[in-house]
């Protein structure tokens, strides 16, 4: 039993009543036990509105009376968005205290119940409360405030910037019928050339029709400064030697503009999101000191603070690396050592913003460049590339956990020690 959960069923009192809940869209299933594991209400149903919360918080509430107990412990599986507006009404009430619990754990101890897996309100909040009995529960974390309006735009952006890259994949697919040839001019189907050719003259029949002289022309009058003529003058001359289909080229052509279309506003809407993230990264406090990481941008800093809130709610850099599901974990058995490897038992897109940052900071910041080729090519116990950068996020974690918590901007001297330093030779 690890020093989490000991600390976890030193929280669960005898004077406790364990509340499960299966949440669903429009009706919620709880069931009620003693810390013993002993069932002293059976299932019973609540509608997903103030009505139906407030029956909850009753019914508990004269449980609580009947057996003279103080509180309530209740937790959910944190799956899907129906469990937020649960868990946030129930956080408000003193007596009431809020888990939850993971939703792969629920899915294996329905076996032990009934041998079954089959999905089923009135035993899965059982289920629940079983497991949070057995100390296998999580406080949320529910952002509030300024963090929460990060999370929502860092949300969106991501969500966002995901639609953007569907859009191109999708243009992309059309020109490669089409026009094959054009990625070898056009790595970038968006940029502004590119751009004006596809809503000009798409395809290859197009492009000779307008003529090499006219397609130039009208380049030149439309994007003014930037383009290449080598690159209207190739693209010209791909589109006589092309291959591509030309059937159906009049519905390609409208699903391009519509794409194109979608796309530019899709950027534009990410800038907005952008320059929204900048403004509320401000007001945290954490502005100057994250930005004076070299290699971590506006962006990066916001999303990281969007997904992880005050930073400040942490004790230490390592609580963050798990929060992420970045924390190592060995695969082994008897005499077998496994692979060690990152649990990914944690936010997604805050480990994707994390390794977005390692990667930017091996090539931007002169102390972790340096770290990172000392972890590749020392001789003793070398990395490889991958564990190299999670290893880098590690470091990275800790720079910004002390800069944020001192408030103070990044000194290299302040998070490396000088003997380091001199090992990496950026002394």
């Amino acid at each position: 039993m690890t020093k989490s959960q000991n600390l976890k069923f030193n929280a669960i009192e005898n004077t406790d009543a364990i509340v499960g809940i299966d949440i669903a869209k429009n009706v919620h299933w709880a069931g009620i036990i003693l810390p013993n594991g002993k069932e002293i209400k059976k299932s019973f149903s609540f509608h997903n509105n103030r009505k139906g919360f407030e029956s909850l918080v009753e019914t508990v509430k004269n449980v609580l009376t009947m057996l003279n107990f103080k509180k309530a412990i209740i937790g959910m599986e944190p799956t899907g968005h129906y469990w937020k507006s649960c868990a946030r009404y129930l956080k408000k009430i003193e007596w009431i205290k809020v888990v939850t619990v993971n939703p792969f754990h629920v899915k294996n101890a329905k076996e032990f119940d009934d041998n079954s897996q089959t999905k089923n309100d009135k035993k899965d909040c059982m289920t629940i409360a079983r497991l949070i009995k057995d100390a296998r529960f999580f406080e949320p974390y529910l952002p509030e405030g300024i963090w929460a309006d990060l999370r929502n735009l860092s949300n969106t952006r991501a969500e966002l910037v995901r639609k953007q890259n569907a859009v191109k994949c999708r243009l992309v697919a059309i020109i490669d019928e089409y026009f094959p040839e054009y990625a070898k001019v056009f790595k970038n189907v968006l940029s502004r050339t590119s751009e004006e050719i596809l809503k000009e003259c798409p395809f290859p029949e197009d492009i000779k029709s307008i003529g090499k002289e006219e397609l130039l022309k009208h380049i030149k009058k439309t994007v003014k400064r930037g383009y290449s003529k080598k690159q209207v003058e190739t693209i010209y001359e791909l589109a006589n030697e092309s291959i591509g289909t030309m059937e159906g080229t009049e519905g390609a052509k409208f699903q391009l503009n519509m794409y194109i279309e979608e796309a530019k506003l899709l950027e534009k809407q990410i800038k907005m999101t952008e320059q929204e993230l900048e403004s509320q990264l401000k007001e945290t406090g954490f502005y100057e000191s994250l930005t004076s990481i070299q290699g971590i941008g506006i962006v990066s800093a916001a999303t990281f603070v969007g997904e992880v809130g005050d930073i400040n709610r942490f004790d230490s850099y390592e609580q963050i690396r798990r929060y992420a599901g970045l924390n190592l974990v060995e695969n082994s058995s008897g005499n077998h050592k496994g692979k060690t490897t990152i649990s990914k038992r944690g936010r997604s897109l805050l480990r994707s913003i994390l390794y977005r940052m390692a990667f930017t900071m091996v090539s931007k910041n002169k102390e972790i460049k340096e770290l990172y080729k000392y972890l590749t090519t020392r001789k003793e116990n070398q990395l490889k590339k991958k564990q190299a950068i999670v290893a880098i996020i590690g470091k990275i974690l800790q720079i910004i956990y002390a800069v944020v918590t001192k408030n103070e901007e990044y000194k290299a001297t302040r998070v490396f020690t000088q003997e380091r330093l001199e090992q990496l030779k950026v002394a």
